[in-house]
């Protein structure tokens, strides 16, 4: 690992222990009830028009509806070799035919946010946070391979600044579930009954050599170009001020994709790949990435400030042997 170069504690899965495979079909859970309803999607939306919409409709959602029993679903989806490539230059992965576990999530988003505009979401979309984000890559995915990408939200639960919810992704290749992911988000000021779980731990310093990466101030809007994500915190300083920040901050999937195509060639076939996003990563600025293998071959990463010491991103990879469904939002292991 070079000493210097440009570049465009999570909840973990028990360490050293294969996790149980489950069936290569869809979870149980995916079942629709006799109440459900599913959304299918012939193309992929523009995130231009469902922010549009996001915005139009957050005054109507206060947060006081359960979540809907919604799937949100697109077959079909053949991935673009040209995309795929810009993908990669901009998170810092090898260009070859394989998909990064992060651009399945790029899939998926879209879907996401279709659900978040949906009339019977209870939760605005404006002023949310990505807290965290697992990937599971069951087995490398290809890019000649045709996908069918689900997308649901479940387990609201309190938290201390308000209510977080896991939205689960699954991508099938026929009937073969080959990656899934789990973003928990935040949407700070809404209500619920219970008790929220206290902050955790600050997690343990990540030991090993660190890179340090020299972010430009570019960064948002080259991810932008290839995510579709036009988020204003992203973008450009004078709308990340509007929005509360000093400067324009990058994103957290070009995190979790920068840190994995750190560790690229290191990567099992399959694994599970945790990121909890602790603070605002500052463009234009640096940041210090460090790495550690453990003898078992998985994973503690982190992205710190160089200047103030902290951990702004903090991750960990675990191979798999073969890897589960998720029920109920965990992994089983």
């Amino acid at each position: 690992m070079s000493a210097r170069r440009s570049r465009s504690s999570p909840s973990r899965v028990r360490p050293g222990s294969p996790v149980r495979s489950c069936a290569s079909a869809a979870s149980p859970s995916w079942a629709p009830s006799p109440m459900s309803r599913m959304i299918e999607l012939t193309s992929t939306p523009a995130l231009v028009k469902l922010y549009a919409a996001a915005v139009a409709t957050s005054r109507g959602r206060g947060g006081k509806s359960p979540l809907p029993d919604v799937q949100v679903v697109r077959s079909g989806i053949h991935v673009d070799p040209a995309h795929l490539a810009d993908y990669d230059q901009v998170c810092g992965f090898a260009l070859r035919d394989e998909l990064p576990a992060t651009y399945l999530h790029n899939l998926a988003f879209p879907l996401q946010v279709t659900l978040f505009v949906d009339k019977g979401y209870p939760y605005p979309l404006t002023g949310s946070v990505h807290l965290a984000n697992r990937l599971i890559q069951h087995r490398p995915v290809r890019l000649a391979e045709e996908l069918t990408v689900r997308v649901r939200a479940e387990n609201a639960r309190p938290h201390r600044s308000g209510v977080q919810v896991d939205v689960v992704s699954q991508a099938h290749v026929g009937d073969e579930l080959v990656w899934e992911g789990l973003a928990t988000y935040l949407y700070r000021g809404q209500q619920m009954e219970g008790e929220a779980q206290p902050r955790p731990p600050e997690p343990e310093a990540v030991s090993g050599a660190g890179a340090t990466w020299r972010l430009p101030g570019d960064l948002g809007r080259r991810f932008a170009g290839v995510s579709g994500d036009i988020n204003p915190i992203h973008l450009h300083p004078l709308t990340a001020k509007a929005m509360g920040f000093p400067r324009a901050i990058v994103h957290g999937m070009w995190s979790q994709a920068a840190m994995l195509a750190g560790i690229e060639s290191r990567l099992p076939p399959a694994y599970v790949a945790d990121m909890s996003f602790r603070k605002p990563v500052l463009i234009p600025g640096t940041a210090t990435f460090v790495a550690h293998r453990a003898p078992d071959g998985s994973w503690d990463l982190a992205l710190r400030n160089p200047k103030k010491d902290t951990v702004l991103v903090r991750g960990a990879v675990t191979p798999a042997i073969a890897v589960s469904n998720f029920v109920n939002g965990e992994v089983v292991g």
